[in-house]
């Protein structure tokens, strides 16, 4: 499929609704939906400007405005004024008594009245202040000259509103982190988990052990030379955060009313620390920093001395963060090293502790004792459930509800963050040209329609679930223009469901404020999916391959879609697709989605040929197993357009259905590989080969058990950068519809992964 540069178009308005509530929330546009909303007939006219005065003792006030001034200048939209002898409407910050959130915590709520006259900012707090004039800035982006007349009555959903970065796989730069932070505060998301420390990387300054960094901080090149491509970085790959920008960014983000949570991984997920510090782990000859993706055994031991380095290192981290919680992590920590080192053993024994998850609840509740004298809380991943809770902990639930459950009922505090839907290094859509990730798909209507309170709690156990967050990890998402592409504007779905009353909530709405969301998004220089909203074309062919069955759809499903096939560009004024069109080859379609007046996304231009009808996409097959795959790129981070590649590591083998082979007279496959990058437990990364492979791809009918069919050898692919498309296999002596099964057969190299790209069927 050939697309244009992705770029958003002009919005334009539409204040069509279903329901009466949500044309209210629609014709202001403000996102996530405020609680309460009454519109009155009246306008604001802005053309002769808003002023705002602000007495000298109201320094958040103050603040608030300088912040207003900053959001208007990212839209173009006219700054305020601030002289004295105005006579324009008037902006005015009112200050209330605070009410105290139903969920503890901050008072964050805020009323904002438009009038004729002017605007009026009713507040507790400047984070009332803050989400006010955000409200207010919607309203005024992009607006003709006036907005609505409203009154306003908003308020949280949820304490925890929170996005969590993986900085420590692939590090992101600071200047990325400030921009994921104003995204946030726009959507009125409150906390920033930030994902510090892995076995792949030491991102934070320690001053009291200089190693973590030097040594820890960096790795090898994930992928060796002869992977990488000839523009590929060399050396070391890494970095860290030093501990004076870890300051500016804390700063930043309480300005914007966002609390930082820093995550220090242990007792697991700490090879790069012991890497750096050797004699604080728990088994001895760790070959250096590792290279591969997957759960690693590397424990730190219990030894007081391993306590005391952990202490110091959250003495400085607990300098840098101020907030109220510390991150320690304690999931995937496998425990085998534990099991094997005497030490530890004897340990176990002195303290009457029967088994080495118990021993873990230990050591989480030993560092929970030092958090908790310094005033600040523990939360860990769900694992630290295993072995008894440490008595003051919170849980984050990421392995679906069930910890958050558990916690709840135990009486402690629980944050949602289940990979299903809340991962957004999870694809968002299953088009052909999704950027690499996880499988399988965590759509924007999956995070928007999360229900976040287990029905199996009682209204006392609810109130212990502090909120949501949406995670997203790196090992597959290399670039921040991709973890640009995996968040927005999934974190835009978060924050209305964290935010707004469950009965106020309607996805249909949020899909028609979103085009004025995204092109906010894009003004402020960052770049969105536009998934949700983009036309996929999906032809068949049909009768003697002359003709094509078209079908448009796009993953919204909203307004309406306009096509062309005779190459002209698409307008609002082109034919609307009503049902499959039948098309002739070779045809060209270009499309785009309407909602009403407003263009919904990119155009799309796609060539239909016979071949194109049989060819597929490795993300249009189902994997062998029936597991969920990786969708990744085959080469170390760069900002450049890669191929993308799906695979189930563990089985590469792919199944392409209802393959019509009445119509195939041979196929090429597009393949790739990599070195074997994925590991669990004990289980060692075997060496790639040195020697030209004999592996080859098997294809058999009906099965993966079934007839062969043919064979294709991969030897011309081996140690090639990108897709190397493989001789053509003839296929013959089969005729009609079935599936066919694409398997690698690799035991000569288990090294190297095979990765398949497409399969192109020649056409008879």
């Amino acid at each position: 499929m050939s697309r244009t540069k992705r770029a958003l178009l002009p919005v334009a308005f539409c204040s069509a609704s279903i329901f009466a509530t949500s044309q209210a929330q629609t014709a202001i546009s403000v996102t996530p939906a405020p609680a309460h909303v009454e519109t009155s007939s009246g306008m604001l006219d802005l053309r002769r400007g808003l002023a705002v005065h602000t007495a000298s003792s109201d320094a958040d006030a103050a603040s608030v405005t300088r912040y207003l001034q900053g959001l208007l200048a990212t839209t173009h939209t006219p700054a305020l004024l601030t002289t004295s002898k105005s006579k324009a409407p008037q902006l005015t910050f009112v200050h209330r008594d605070a009410r105290k959130p139903a969920q503890g915590g901050n008072d964050e709520s805020y009323a904002l009245d438009v009038t004729p006259a002017g605007v009026t900012i009713t507040a507790a707090s400047r984070a009332g202040y803050l989400y006010g004039a955000i409200s207010l800035w919607q309203m005024m982006a992009h607006a003709p000259g006036s907005i609505n007349a409203v009154h306003i009555e908003d308020g949280p959903r949820f304490r925890w509103r929170g996005i969590m970065l993986d900085s420590a796989r692939h590090m992101q730069s600071e200047q990325f982190i400030l921009q994921l932070l104003d995204y946030m505060a726009e959507h009125k998301l409150n906390t920033f988990h930030w994902h510090l420390t892995e076995d792949q990387g030491w991102r934070i300054e320690i001053k009291r052990y200089p190693k973590l960094t030097s040594v820890g901080g960096f790795r090898p090149q994930t992928m060796p030379p002869w992977q990488a491509g000839s523009n590929a970085a060399t050396g070391p790959y890494g970095g860290f955060y030093t501990q004076d920008q870890i300051r500016h960014i804390v700063a930043y983000a309480k300005e914007r009313n966002i609390t930082v949570v820093p995550e220090i991984e242990m007792p697991g997920h700490a090879t790069a620390a012991l890497v750096a510090y050797p004699e604080l782990g728990s088994a001895k000859g760790l070959p250096g920093m590792p290279v591969g993706w997957g759960i690693y055994p590397t424990l730190f031991n219990t030894d007081d001395a391993t306590f005391e380095f952990l202490q110091n290192v959250l003495t400085e981290v607990m300098e840098l963060f101020p907030g109220e919680y510390i991150h320690v992590g304690g999931d995937e920590a496998l425990k085998d090293q534990w099991k094997a080192n005497p030490t530890v053993q004897a340990k176990m024994k002195e303290l009457g502790i029967h088994d080495e998850d118990a021993m873990q609840s230990w050591f989480m509740g030993r560092m929970e004792k030092f958090i908790n004298a310094h005033g600040r809380r523990l939360v860990g991943w769900d694992e630290i459930l295993q072995g008894g809770l440490s008595p003051n902990a919170t849980v984050m639930s990421w392995r679906g509800m069930e910890g958050a459950v558990s916690a709840a009922k135990q009486g402690h505090d629980a944050i949602l963050t289940p990979n299903r839907p809340l991962y957004f290094n999870y694809r968002q859509s299953d088009a052909t040209d999704e950027t690499a990730g996880r499988d399988p798909v965590n759509s924007l209507a999956d995070v928007y329609n999360f229900k976040a309170l287990p029905a199996t709690l009682t209204a006392a156990e609810q109130a212990h679930v502090l909120g949501v967050q949406g995670s997203i990890w790196s090992e597959y998402v290399l670039t921040e223009d991709r973890v640009q592409h995996m968040l927005f504007p999934r974190a835009a779905a978060l924050a209305e469901m964290a935010w707004s009353p469950d009965d106020r909530r309607d996805y249909k709405d949020f899909l028609h404020r979103l085009p004025a969301d995204l092109q906010r998004t894009q003004d402020a220089g960052m770049k969105p999916a536009l998934s949700v909203f983009e036309v996929q074309a999906h032809a068949t062919p049909t009768g003697t391959g002359d003709h094509a069955s078209l079908q448009l759809a796009t993953q919204g499903n909203l307004g309406e879609i306009r096509y062309t096939l005779d190459g002209s560009p698409v307008v609002k004024t082109s034919p609307v697709f009503s049902g499959a069109l039948q098309v002739p080859l070779p045809s060209e379609v270009h499309a785009l989605a309407f909602d009403g007046s407003t263009a919904l996304g990119l155009p799309i231009a796609q060539k239909i040929t016979l071949a194109s009808t049989l060819r597929r996409d490795s993300r249009e097959l189902d994997a062998c197993t029936g597991s969920a795959g990786i969708q990744m790129e085959q080469d170390p981070p760069r900002n450049a357009e890669r191929p993308v590649f799906r695979v189930v590591y563990s089985n590469p083998c792919w199944i392409y259905r209802k393959a019509d082979l009445d119509r195939f007279s041979g196929v090429t496959l597009g393949m790739g590989s990599i070195p074997y990058i994925f590991r669990s437990g004990n289980r060692p990364m075997p060496a790639p080969s040195n020697t030209i492979t004999t592996a080859k791809v098997v294809v058999h009918v009906d099965s993966c058990k079934g007839p062969v069919l043919t064979t294709v050898p991969l030897a011309p692919a081996w140690r090639k950068d990108g897709v190397v498309p493989l001789p053509s296999a003839a296929v013959t002596g089969t005729t009609g519809v079935h599936d066919l099964c694409f398997a690698v057969e690799n035991t000569e190299d288990p090294g190297t992964v095979w990765l398949l790209n497409f399969i192109q069927p020649t056409p008879r």
